[in-house]
């Protein structure tokens, strides 16, 4: 398996985009930050409100630029928007393993068929 963190993956399908999370990504996310505070109240480290997006934001970039995770922005194909984040994470090129977490939508997302 090879798996090159300096590589900017997207990954979709006909519903879904996955892209890299960017700094710039900060503006496409601060509505679910700022309006949805009920997101965060089982995380630890939310980013509930503009100062803590910013830094759950850079810290996802450190932990991809350290090798550690992989974050993304989900983008909605059907709602034409973004609408939440997630990431790779444990990642162990030797075991060929990928774990997928830190995941979180906006509210109106979640469940929808």
């Amino acid at each position: 398996m090879n798996f090159n963190f300096n590589e900017n993956y997207i990954l979709e399908n006909e519903w879904v985009r996955l892209e890299p999370l960017q700094r710039s990504d900060f503006d496409k996310l601060l509505l679910y930050s700022e309006n949805e505070p009920e997101i965060w109240e089982f995380n630890s480290e939310g980013a509930n409100g503009k100062e803590n997006l910013e830094k759950y934001i850079s810290n996802a970039l450190l932990q991809r630029e350290t090798e550690k995770e992989y974050p993304f922005i989900v983008f909605d194909k059907t709602a034409q928007k973004y609408v939440g984040s997630t990431r790779f994470y444990a990642i162990f090129i030797e075991n060929k393993t990928v774990e997928i977490g830190y995941t979180w939508y906006g509210k109106n997302i979640k469940g929808q068929e």
